[in-house]
């Protein structure tokens, strides 16, 4: 009976060992910042205001701020969530700044 506590509190010490290892909070930001970058391919291809890109990159720049790099213009993509809707301003690189919201 001793011995099998002290098996099980050996493994929950192993696992809360690898789990600081691993910090399993960076890996759920990972994935989550995974699916904004799938849904912000989605909204540049099919188009921002009246032009139509092709993405060639997307980096995840920190908090809700995206790059994304197309054929022309680099993008900077904001996501921000209201509720249970999200909303993304579209911050287009040239000459000028154009911008652009899409809900």
């Amino acid at each position: 009976m001793l011995k099998r506590n002290f098996i099980q509190i050996g493994i929950v010490l192993l696992l809360l060992l690898i789990a600081s290892f691993i910090n399993p909070k960076e890996l759920y930001y990972s994935f989550k910042s995974e699916v904004e970058i799938e849904i912000i391919r989605g909204i540049v291809e099919e188009g921002i205001g009246e032009e139509k890109y092709k993405v060639k990159d997307i980096r995840h720049i920190g908090g809700n701020n995206f790059l994304v790099e197309t054929n022309s213009d680099s993008l900077l993509i904001q996501s921000k969530k209201e509720g249970r809707t999200s909303s993304y301003e579209i911050y287009v690189y040239g000459l000028t700044i154009e911008r652009f919201m899409n809900k």
